[in-house]
């Protein structure tokens, strides 16, 4: 009987050890953001919270030379983006600063992080299209000349 009842006690222990490894949950976040944003367009900073507890309100700031040149907030409370409209003529590197805290009562800060960025200001871009991709001596050449905006549409210049 004794051999029974010690069976079960070590059947109740791992089951319990494995519960709770189970429901402990492991917190963290994921962000995601372009290496390169264009000025004049918006750029989309995607994040996602693991295991969160409440809606967390998301920061996002992108500083040029010192100075705040495109911002944007938004509630998460598993995963959602970001949207950060940057303005024309800026360009050159800048800090992609990104961070999630709750209301003053919850202790401040979940996560704070930041990375360096580009911002290119290029206005257009030229593409060049033939017809074939190989051709012998002496054939003719057609080629297809556009420019397009960093949206990829089309531009009227000429």
């Amino acid at each position: 009987m004794r051999q029974t009842s010690r069976y079960w006690w070590i059947l109740y222990n791992f089951v319990c050890s494995c519960c709770f490894c189970c429901c402990q949950q492991r917190q963290g976040y994921l962000v995601t953001a372009p290496s390169v944003f264009r000025a004049g367009l918006e750029g989309v900073v995607s994040v996602t919270i693991f295991n969160p507890l409440k809606e967390t309100t998301v920061h996002v700031h992108l500083v040029a030379k010192g100075t705040i040149v495109a911002h944007g907030q938004g509630s998460v409370f598993e995963k959602g983006t970001v949207t950060v409209k940057v303005p024309p003529g800026v360009s050159g590197q800048a800090q992609l600063k990104v961070w999630g805290n709750r209301y003053l009562a919850d202790d401040g800060y979940i996560f704070h992080n930041f990375t360096t960025v580009t911002i290119d200001s290029k206005e257009s871009s030229v593409f060049i299209q033939t017809d074939k991709p190989v051709y012998k001596p002496k054939q003719k050449v057609l080629i297809n000349v556009f420019t397009v905006t960093p949206d990829l549409r089309p531009t009227n210049q000429k």
